[in-house]
């Protein structure tokens, strides 16, 4: 089994790109790997609670979020400096995150076998 780790910097509400990272990480954890998911940057927009993007007309492809338990996607890792920048506090996530600085960022992208980033 090899380790995955997908990174999204993407905005939920630009492009499709962290749609595309949910869908391969759901990808790779179908055929038995480990994945993680590392959001940083204007991708932490996504997990945060009382997102409604049904005025965008849609598919709200957020809920997956968590549902990534169900595929043992169990790590959802995001950039404490991201956070800070933002003025996000842990409390406003809606799924249970890990926070990383940045020496425990660069430790977990050396402990992956391959990682994507979109």
């Amino acid at each position: 089994m090899k380790n995955y780790l997908i990174v999204c910097n993407a905005s939920p509400f630009n492009d499709g790109s962290l749609k595309e990272s949910l869908d391969m990480a759901l990808i790779f954890a179908a055929i038995d790997q480990q994945v993680s998911l590392l959001l940083q940057g204007d991708a932490l927009y996504a997990l945060l609670q009382g997102q409604s993007i049904e005025s965008l007309e849609i598919k709200n492809y957020l809920k997956a979020f968590g549902t990534l338990s169900l595929y043992d996607i169990e790590h959802i890792y995001v950039c404490e400096h991201s956070m800070k920048q933002r003025g996000l506090d842990i409390t406003q996530f809606a799924y249970d995150i890990i926070t990383l600085d940045t020496s425990e960022k660069q430790a977990l992208l050396q402990q992956q076998h391959q990682v994507v980033t979109i």
